[in-house]
């Protein structure tokens, strides 16, 4: 029976290509927009470092943000040799923070994708008052 170790083979040899050193720690910038309109969402757009193909580390880091409670929706803009890439995440505010999105792709192979700007926009309908 080689395939079990056919299989090992294969996913060791994934992960090394996806990084395999751990890079240094990057401190994360926030901003954050109000914008005033018909739909109510909250969109952050996380600058990510360390994806180098899309089958390994986008598939990984999408899948991860995917299954956090309150994301409703994960897209990764993603162009090979690019030093950051960026996921398009949209969630529910009173579910889940910015901060918690970060720190879920943080953890990621123990700090293989540093996220060093998030910028979130809240879309909430406008506030009319007499």
């Amino acid at each position: 029976m080689r395939t079990p170790s056919l299989l090992a083979l294969a996913a060791a040899c994934i992960l090394s290509a996806c990084g395999g050193s751990k890079p240094p720690a990057v401190e994360t910038v926030y901003s954050e927009t109000r914008v005033e309109g018909t739909v109510e969402k909250t969109v952050a757009e996380l600058s990510v470092q360390g994806m180098m193909c899309e089958i390994g580390c986008v598939a990984k880091v999408q899948k991860e943000l995917l299954e956090v409670p309150g994301v409703a929706s994960a897209k990764i803009d993603f162009e090979k040799d690019r030093a950051l890439n960026t996921a398009l995440v949209i969630y529910d505010a009173e579910v889940v923070d910015a901060e918690a999105l970060v720190a879920k792709v943080t953890a990621i192979g123990d700090g293989m994708y540093p996220v060093p700007k998030v910028a979130v926009t809240h879309y909430g309908e406008a506030d009319v008052r007499p």
